[in-house]
């Protein structure tokens, strides 16, 4: 993510404003990336845990149903929401040189038609772990998968009992 960021635009992330969209395992991963830059970071999420979490974590909070009053002023966009957030409603009230890079499973969450229209940047990048480290990402999924199976597994022997 940040190999695209910097290829897409010609400022530097110190400093910049970005918007991160969701506070899951990539939408944490991210925000920390861009924090340890220099980056004035925000982050959208829903659940008043995760705003929580984020407020502790010393980036700048705010709830998703606010989206459009929070992007006026914001460099970049990393949406890691898999449904549509990053609107035209959204896209029209940022400024013209955002970057928004989508990372959320296709088809994204984001109106790449409109930004085309309006002629902001914006990129699909679902799958970007995967692509970039293919074995970390293998690793990962792995993990997980087998504690899926071994908690299935004794759901399975509870029901027996």
């Amino acid at each position: 993510t940040l190999m695209m960021v910097i290829q897409h635009t010609d400022y530097t992330i110190h400093g910049s404003n970005v918007m991160v969209l969701g506070f899951g395992r990539t939408g944490m991963s991210v925000a920390r990336a861009f924090q340890s830059l220099g980056a004035h970071v925000k982050v959208g999420a829903r659940r008043s845990e995760h705003i929580a979490r984020i407020t502790e974590m010393m980036f700048s909070p705010f709830h998703m149903q606010d989206i459009e009053k929070e992007v006026g002023n914001i460099d970049i966009v990393i949406n890691t929401i898999p449904h549509l957030v990053v609107t035209a409603n959204v896209i029209a009230k940022m400024p013209a040189h955002t970057l928004v890079i989508d990372l959320a499973s296709k088809p994204g969450g984001t109106d790449f038609r409109y930004a085309e229209k309006r002629g902001v940047k914006a990129l699909l990048a679902p799958g970007l772990p995967g692509i970039v480290a293919p074995k970390t990402a293998g690793q990962i999924l792995a993990n997980v998968l087998s504690q899926l199976l071994a908690a299935d597994a004794i759901a399975k022997e509870e029901e027996k009992k």
